[in-house]
């Protein structure tokens, strides 16, 4: 009965730290959409300082972020991600305002395909 008991923790155990990273992880992932919406604002403002000021903390809060996703997801995904994230900044200071829009489409998307593919549904599993 002991043992019965220690499995049913155990499994209540791992089922909580797996609910407590799906929601760290949807959490992360909404912050970093909210920014990069901000940065889209800002651009079709025509504001390109604040821009370029949101583009550079984007670049620091989506390192923050992210430093924990390796542990679910596969580096590769991230890193593809992170090379999009790193060229805004890049691109603003040098006047490539038409390549960096679609460098932040290209940046959103892939996160929203990530957050998609790490949700728990049946079509993720199968």
């Amino acid at each position: 009965m002991k043992r019965l008991i220690v499995a049913l923790a155990l499994l209540l155990t791992v089922a909580a730290l797996c609910a407590v990273s799906l929601l760290s992880l949807q959490r992360n992932m909404d912050d970093l959409l909210s920014q990069m919406e901000e940065m889209e604002e800002a651009y079709y403002r025509g504001d390109m300082n604040v821009c370029l000021t949101l583009s550079e903390d984007f670049v620091e809060e989506f390192s923050e972020k992210t430093q924990f996703f390796p542990f679910f997801m596969r580096h590769s995904d991230l890193t593809k991600i992170e090379e999009s994230v790193v060229v805004l900044p890049v691109m603003l200071r040098s006047g490539e305002d038409a390549h960096w829009i679609s460098e932040l489409a290209k940046c959103r998307n892939q996160l929203e395909k990530l957050s998609d593919m790490e949700m728990p549904t049946l079509q993720n599993i199968l």
